[in-house]
C-alpha cells in the first residue's frame, strides 16, 4: 500500500453530508435545469451491473503532449497505453480554455449556455440550475467524488458539493499557487492544509475514495492541476527531462506531465490489485490545447485559440473487460458535450433532448449504428469577459470554418490541410470558388447557432450568502475593484488581490433573504508605519470598522522552475472584527479605506 496523504489534515477530508438532497431535472426552453420534484430523469432500476467510472482530466496538456503522438521529447507510457487499449477519439474537441471545457464536460451543453464564459471574476461559474453529470449519476445510485481542480464556481451553491459531488478535496480556482504546500478545501469548503506533492496527494485521495467498501458504484473525477503553471515539479522528474535539451519551460511542463503519467500507472495498478479495475470504465481527456509553443503535430494554435491546436485534445474511453471498442481508433469528430449523453446512455438513464451533445455509444458498437449524426458541426468559442461570437470556429469531418473577427471569415479543408496553411476564403484561385460558397454557407450556419447560445443572465452571479454551510470566503478575484483600486495583474486571475485599496474601495455582489451578523476576518498587507481603518459596508447602510496595523508581508518561497506569470503566494496579516450586519435584500458588501497607496487585501471571510 502506497503512502497516503503526507502531512494532510485528514480530519477535514471526508466530512461529506450524504443527506444533501440530489435534485432532478426538468427542461425549460433554453437549458437543462433542476427541479426537486420532477420525475424527468427517473431512477435506475438496479445498480447491479453498473460500471464504476473514473474520469481523469489534465490541465493544459495539448494533443501533442504524448509520446504516442510522435513526440520524442516526452515519455508517457501509461497515458499512451490507456488511450491505445481503449477507444481513442482522434478528433476530439473542447473549449479553448479550462472553465468552459469543464462546464461542457459536466453539463452536455456548450459552455455559454451554462454561464461559464471566462476563467475568473465569477465568470467561470456554471449556473446551479444546470444538472451535472454527478447529479445524474446519483440518481442511478452512484457515489460521487471530485479530487483536484473544479473551476466552475468558488462559493455555494456553485461549489462542487452544490453541483453533485458528495466528496471533494481540491481547489475551486483556475490554478493553484504552490504544488508542494498550501490550503485545499473539502466538500464543506473547510480549509485542508497540505505539505507534499499535490499530484501525488490528489491521486492518493482519489484512490482511497475508489477503494472504499461500498455497495454503490462510484463516479470519480480526478482533475489534475498540472501541467498548468506555475512550473513546479519534483527533482526526480525534472532531472530526467532536463537531459533532453529542451527550454527550461518545456522541460518543466513535460516533467509535470510525466509525473502525472507515473501517478496514473500506479493508480491503475492499485485498482487492479484491489479488484476494482475489472468493472471500471476509464475516461481520459485534457481541457484545452498546450499552454505554450511546443510540439503539437503541426496543428495551428495553442491554449486560448479556436484553431485545431487550441481545441483538439486526446480523449479516450477504456471499457472494462473485452469490449469490442477497446483498441479502436475513432476518426469521427466528437466533443466535450458528448460525455454526459454517452454516460447516461451507458447507465440506462434518459438523455434530455436539449443537450447539445450526442451519445458516442453507437460509434463504439461492432457494426456502426446509423443513429449517430456523422455530419453535425462542432463549435468552439473563445473565452472572454463577456460572450462574443468571435473568435469562434465550427468544424465537421472535413472542413473548419473560423470567424476570426467581425466579417473576417476563414475556411480550411482539414482532411487535406490539417495544419490550416491555406485559407480557402482568402485565395483567388478560380477552382476554389465552389468551396468558398461552402464557406459562406458555413458562416451563415455558425452565425445562426452562435446567436442562440449566449446566456448573459447566468454570467457572474452574485455570491449567495444563504447557500453556504459554513464560513464564506470572499476572495478578491471574486469581487470588483473601484476607482484607483486594482488587481496586481490586469485581469484579476485566480489568487490575485486588491492593490492600493483606498477610498474608492472594492466590492462583492451578494444576495441574501436573511438577516445575519458576521464576524469578519481580513487578510491584508499594509506598507508604512501608520495604521489604517478599513470600513466594511453593505448597500443597506450597515457598516463596521476595523483598525489595520502596519504589516509588510512577505512572499512565501516557492519551488518554481521558471519565472511565473501568476501572482506569488504571501503570508498575509490577519485581523478580525465582529458586528457586520447583513440585512435581507442586501446586494453588495464593500470595503474601503481612506489613505494613500500601500493597502492590499487578499480576502475577507464571513463567519
Amino acid at each position: 500500500m502506497r503512502r497516503f496523504l503526507p502531512l494532510l489534515l485528514l480530519t477535514l477530508l471526508c466530512t461529506c453530508d450524504r443527506a444533501m438532497e440530489s435534485q432532478i431535472v426538468k427542461e425549460s426552453d433554453s437549458q437543462i435545469v433542476r427541479e426537486s420534484d420532477s420525475q424527468a430523469v427517473g431512477e435506475a432500476d438496479s445498480q447491479e451491473g453498473l460500471p464504476n467510472i473514473l474520469f481523469i482530466l489534465t490541465d493544459d496538456q495539448g494533443y501533442g503532449d504524448l509520446s504516442m503522438m510522435g513526440n520524442d521529447s516526452i515519455e508517457t507510457p501509461n497515458m499512451d497505453a490507456l488511450l491505445q487499449t481503449g477507444a481513442f477519439f482522434d478528433h476530439f474537441y473542447v473549449s479553448p480554455v479550462c472553465a468552459p471545457t469543464r462546464a461542457s464536460f459536466l453539463s452536455g451543453l456548450y459552455a455559454p449556455r451554462t454561464g461559464a464564459v471566462f476563467v475568473t471574476r465569477r465568470r467561470e461559474t456554471m449556473d446551479d440550475g444546470i444538472l451535472t453529470l454527478p447529479e445524474y449519476l446519483r440518481h442511478a445510485g452512484y457515489r460521487t467524488g471530485l479530487f483536484g481542480k473544479w473551476h466552475n464556481g468558488a462559493t455555494f451553491p456553485y461549489h462542487p458539493a452544490g453541483q453533485g459531488f458528495e466528496e471533494f478535496l481540491g481547489f475551486t480556482l483556475g490554478h493553484f499557487n504552490d504544488y508542494f504546500e498550501g490550503e485545499l478545501v473539502n466538500e464543506r469548503d473547510e480549509i485542508v492544509p497540505f505539505v507534499g506533492d499535490l499530484t501525488e496527494i490528489l491521486t492518493d485521495t482519489a484512490s482511497h475514495f475508489m477503494q472504499q467498501e461500498s455497495s454503490q458504484p462510484f463516479f470519480c473525477l480526478l482533475a489534475y492541476q498540472a501541467p498548468h503553471t506555475p512550473v513546479q515539479v519534483s527533482d526526480k522528474h525534472w532531472d530526467r527531462v532536463n537531459q533532453r535539451g529542451l527550454t527550461p519551460y518545456n522541460t518543466g511542463i513535460y516533467a509535470m506531465i510525466e509525473s502525472i503519467d507515473e501517478q496514473i500507472g500506479q493508480l491503475l495498478d492499485e485498482l487492479e490489485e484491489a479488484g476494482k479495475l475489472e468493472n471500471t470504465l476509464i475516461v481520459f481527456a485534457t481541457d484545452n490545447g498546450p499552454n505554450g509553443d511546443r510540439y503539437r503535430v503541426g496543428l495551428k494554435g495553442t491554449k486560448g485559440h479556436v484553431d485545431e491546436g487550441g481545441v483538439r485534445v486526446p480523449f479516450g474511453i477504456k471499457f472494462p473487460g473485452e469490449h469490442p471498442a477497446n483498441g479502436r481508433k475513432i476518426v469521427t469528430p466528437a466533443a466535450h458535450i458528448d460525455l454526459v449523453p454517452t454516460v447516461l446512455d451507458l447507465v440506462d438513464l434518459p438523455i434530455p433532448e436539449k443537450l447539445d451533445g450526442h451519445s458516442l455509444l453507437p460509434l463504439l458498437q461492432p457494426k456502426h449504428n446509423d443513429t449517430f449524426n456523422l455530419n453535425r458541426y462542432i463549435y468552439a468559442f473563445k473565452q472572454g469577459y463577456d460572450f462574443k461570437p468571435y473568435p469562434g470556429s465550427m468544424r465537421d469531418r472535413n472542413f473548419l470554418y473560423v470567424l476570426r473577427g467581425p466579417d473576417k471569415h476563414e475556411l480550411y479543408q482539414l482532411d487535406k490541410d490539417p495544419g490550416q496553411r491555406t485559407d480557402i476564403m482568402a485565395t483567388k484561385q478560380a477552382f476554389l470558388a465552389g468551396l468558398q460558397a461552402r464557406g459562406r454557407k458555413m458562416a451563415e450556419t455558425y452565425a445562426a447557432f452562435a446567436s442562440t447560445v449566449a446566456r448573459p443572465d447566468l454570467v457572474a452571479p452574485p455570491i449567495d450568502l444563504d447557500a453556504a454551510p459554513g464560513p464564506i470566503r470572499l476572495l478578491a478575484h471574486e469581487g470588483e475593484p473601484r476607482g484607483k483600486t486594482h488587481f496586481m495583474d490586469k485581469y484579476g486571475w485566480a489568487n490575485d488581490f486588491f492593490v492600493d485599496l483606498g477610498s474608492d474601495g472594492a466590492y462583492w455582489p451578494v444576495e441574501t433573504e436573511k438577516a445575519r451578523s458576521y464576524r469578519v476576518k481580513v487578510r491584508y498587507h499594509l506598507e508604512g508605519n501608520t495604521a489604517r481603518t478599513l470600513v466594511l459596508r453593505t448597500d443597506k447602510g450597515n457598516d463596521v470598522s476595523v483598525a489595520l496595523p502596519p504589516a509588510r508581508t512577505t512572499q512565501i518561497p516557492v519551488a518554481d522552475r521558471v519565472k511565473r506569470k501568476e501572482v506569488y503566494p504571501r503570508r498575509w496579516a490577519e485581523v478580525e472584527v465582529s458586528g457586520l450586519s447583513i440585512s435581507p435584500g442586501s446586494t453588495e458588501i464593500s470595503i474601503a479605506s481612506a489613505g494613500r497607496e500601500g493597502l492590499w487585501v487578499k480576502e475577507i471571510t464571513l463567519e
